[in-house]
């Protein structure tokens, strides 16, 4: 996704908040911090390598690893490297458990903007703070937030999006929709509580005209599983979350 300066793109953002805010039902997701945890077991970690070519080490572990602990990811999982040039430009489709080790923002950028990920966990490695940017993440589920920023007060946080309950009161049905979270990477200083917030969105096909910083066109699936997304057909529902 093509970033322009943190003023015009928080600006942009907040007129397309306030324009759902006059058309839409609010509701207020939960945040549960917990206390420092270990890589969860059975799921895939990816991070820089940090050689001259910034490749990726993509990860298959079975075994706890300690957030940020690249030493022993690479001696306790089965890893290998992924050249950055060769990531998808689509984004990722992981409907699993995902883990992204992070240091520099080209990760987020180009490996995480735009993906399908049912479950993810963020881990903030690097030394500078990160600045707010957005990324847009399709059928997200569950984010777990971990910061190694020394000054970060919210070291470990985790955040369950739409609960049941949620959907009832939007009366939104996800099975024929789709859900688009917008993160601010911001979060992964640590510095503040997890917030988050859902709103009915504008039909997907026109998401572009309320968020045109976003990077388009999002490669939104279609409506069930084997389906083909018809062009002239009803217009798809959107339910948007914005964590930050």
């Amino acid at each position: 996704m093509e970033m322009s300066p943190n003023t015009a793109s928080s600006a942009l953002l907040l007129r397309s908040v306030w324009l759902l805010f006059l058309l839409t039902p609010i509701t207020q997701t939960t945040d549960a911090p917990t206390p420092d945890t270990s890589l969860l077991v059975n799921t895939t970690l990816l991070f820089d390598s940090g050689g001259p070519g910034h490749d990726l080490r993509n990860c298959s572990c079975s075994t706890p690893v300690q957030d940020c602990d690249e030493a022993l990811a690479n001696s306790l999982c089965r890893c290998h490297s992924v050249l950055r040039s060769a990531l998808p430009l689509a984004g990722l489709r992981d409907p699993g458990q995902l883990t992204v080790w992070v240091k520099e923002l080209w990760v987020l950028e180009e490996l995480l903007n735009r993906s399908m990920v049912g479950h993810l966990q963020l881990s903030f490695c690097g030394v500078k703070p990160m600045h707010s940017q957005y990324l847009a993440l399709l059928g997200l589920r569950t984010l777990r937030i971990h910061s190694e920023a020394p000054e970060a007060p919210y070291r470990t946080q985790e955040i369950t999006l739409l609960p049941a309950v949620e959907l009832e009161a939007l009366t939104f049905d996800l099975s024929t929709s789709f859900h688009l979270t917008i993160l601010d990477v911001a979060v992964l200083n640590g510095l503040s509580a997890l917030k988050a917030y859902s709103v009915v969105g504008p039909p997907a096909p026109i998401l572009s005209q309320h968020f045109p910083l976003l990077a388009t066109p999002l490669a939104l699936p279609p409506s069930a599983p084997g389906d083909p997304v018809d062009p002239g057909g009803p217009l798809q529902k959107l339910l948007i979350t914005f964590v930050y």
